[in-house]
């Protein structure tokens, strides 16, 4: 199952655009243009729909943003008479326009076709591009909730010291997002991987130095997440 954030630029409702995308791989989650680029580690890949040929300047703001942030697979759902934005958004670093009257399943394809061949090559770059430093350990202090890295003590939320406890029991392993969930909440809820994700995700803010591109937490796509041994 990957995640995608689909852009919502203004209030029109793409509820319809959304639902045609989603099937058994892909999930798809309205995300608000103003909050997409702090999120962005959550998705797999982010849709822009761009509704009108005037959001050009919007969608090319975000394009630059979104790239400086992650290198997270971008798909823009244009008009296809507007052949010259679409230039425009490739030059930028989005990775392919999806016609606005093309069938959902094609665009799901396009979609998972990139998604599932990116997974097959990462182990093969990961291989050779594999950093030879050392990842400082990270000290568990369950009697405040609180971790110890680099010499400073770092608070956590009681949610957030059982994630990362629970990740330290398998650390070099990855662990899925229903595995988490069932150890950190210990009940059955709606969207476990989105709740999972957000956990991730603030986590990451306290503990990384620059949580757009984690040394300690590193996603695993389509299966969860992994604490670097």
């Amino acid at each position: 199952m990957y995640n995608i954030g689909f852009v919502l630029l203004d209030n029109t409702d793409e509820q319809q655009y959304i639902d045609s995308l989603k099937n058994t791989q892909l999930h798809v989650h309205p995300v608000n243009k103003n909050e997409v680029a702090e999120t962005i580690g959550n998705y797999d890949g982010i849709v822009i729909n761009e509704q009108q040929a005037q959001n050009i300047g919007l969608i090319c703001e975000l394009i630059i943003l979104l790239k400086k942030k992650r290198n997270t697979f971008i798909w823009v759902i244009s008009q296809r008479e507007n052949k010259m934005n679409h230039i425009v958004y490739l030059q930028l670093g989005a990775d392919g326009i999806l016609d606005n009257e093309c069938d959902p399943e094609e665009c799901k394809l396009v979609i998972i076709n990139a998604l599932n061949r990116y997974n097959r090559m990462t182990p093969i770059f990961e291989k050779y591009t594999q950093n030879t430093e050392s990842v400082p350990e990270i000290q568990l202090r369950p009697s405040n909730f609180s971790v110890l890295l680099d010499g400073e003590e770092i608070n956590l939320t009681k949610l957030e010291f059982k994630t990362i406890e629970f990740l330290q029991t398998n650390q070099g392993v990855a662990v899925s997002y229903e595995e988490i969930y069932k150890n950190v909440w210990k009940n059955e809820g709606n969207d476990k991987q989105y709740r999972v994700s957000n956990l991730i995700f603030h986590l990451r803010q306290k503990i990384e130095k620059d949580a757009a591109h984690p040394k300690y937490i590193k996603t695993v796509r389509s299966k969860g997440y992994k604490l670097m041994a």
